[in-house]
């Protein structure tokens, strides 16, 4: 690989061990997660820790979902950039 693919190629080493940690951190969160749905007076507050969960699970999904399509993209247009520049360069070659 030459060198100027080298800093696009580690930011997207970033972007994909991000993904990667807050996957991590979602299973995480995911596992204290209660099956049971708690609808009693007296339960008011696991049914009330049951929502803050669910909402933060949402928005690690969320988040997980768009981090994970920005790094898709991202390391396609990185391949799209390398292939283009192999052709170019191959064209450009004298025989």
């Amino acid at each position: 690989m030459e060198s100027k693919f080298l800093v696009p190629a580690i930011g997207w080493g970033v972007l994909a061990l991000l993904v990667a940690v807050l996957a991590i951190y979602r299973m995480s969160v995911g596992s204290k997660e209660d099956d049971q749905i708690h609808l009693g007076a007296s339960e008011t507050q696991a049914s009330a820790m049951q929502i803050a969960l669910a909402h933060k699970l949402e928005v690690l999904d969320k988040l997980g979902k768009y981090l994970t399509v920005a790094a898709v993209l991202y390391g396609a247009g990185l391949v799209a950039w390398a292939i283009r520049d192999a052709w170019i360069g191959s064209t450009l070659m004298p025989r």
